[in-house]
């Protein structure tokens, strides 16, 4: 049992050390491992092919260029969708710098924050609006969302990582974290409702 467990970890480590010896084959490899789960995470960040294809492309320059410095501090799936993750938030980054956008929404201390699904347990509006014709509007609402929160509720709420995960992908502590996670789905939320109102005409009111 114990040499199957650490087959896995084994087959990772002769990946990496094949990487590091510019094996073309192990580059392969890997690009065929990861670059759907790449382009996907990119595009669910960006809202866009083009640039979810730039990150893509340079996610694994940036591992090639880089895969010296790789320690084994967390398994490599999880190194990648860090270089991926700050990829794609640079290049949210500079989408809107050239936009004009550079508000973000203030940082607040949030005690006693567990993690949660977007969607609360009690029935409203909004649960409703996520069973049927979210999509649409859910993708409007995260498209507004300020490139400090998206990069936590991608990860968390839409790939489902874990916790650590994710706080290691970000750089950041699990408070940290928590804290994101809550003006995020907080600024989500009310963009949703208020598309659902102005599309529904629903009561104002929701608690």
């Amino acid at each position: 049992m114990q040499s199957a467990q650490n087959e896995p970890a084994a087959a990772e480590a002769h990946l990496v050390a094949a990487l590091r010896d510019g094996d073309r084959q192990a580059f392969r490899k890997l690009v065929d491992q990861f670059q759907h789960p790449v382009y996907n995470l990119a595009f669910k960040i960006l809202w866009n092919r083009e640039d979810a294809e730039d990150v893509l492309q340079e996610t694994f320059f940036k591992i090639i260029k880089s895969v010296a410095d790789f320690r084994g501090d967390s398994s490599l799936a999880t190194w990648v969708y860090k270089i991926a993750t700050n990829n794609a938030l640079m290049k949210l980054r500079e989408r809107s710098k050239k936009q004009g956008k550079l508000s973000e929404i203030q940082d607040i201390d949030v005690q006693d924050i567990a993690p949660t699904h977007l969607t609360p347990e009690a029935s409203d509006p909004f649960d409703e609006l996520l069973k049927t014709e979210s999509t649409e509007i859910l993708q409007k609402a995260i498209e507004q969302l300020p490139e400090h929160y998206r990069g936590a509720f991608v990860l968390k709420d839409v790939e489902q990582l874990p916790t650590e995960e994710v706080a290691y992908i970000l750089g950041i502590g699990t408070e940290a974290l928590y804290s994101r996670l809550k003006r995020a789905r907080m600024f989500l939320r009310d963009a949703v409702l208020a598309a659902y109102r102005e599309k529904k005409e629903v009561p104002h009111a929701v608690s």
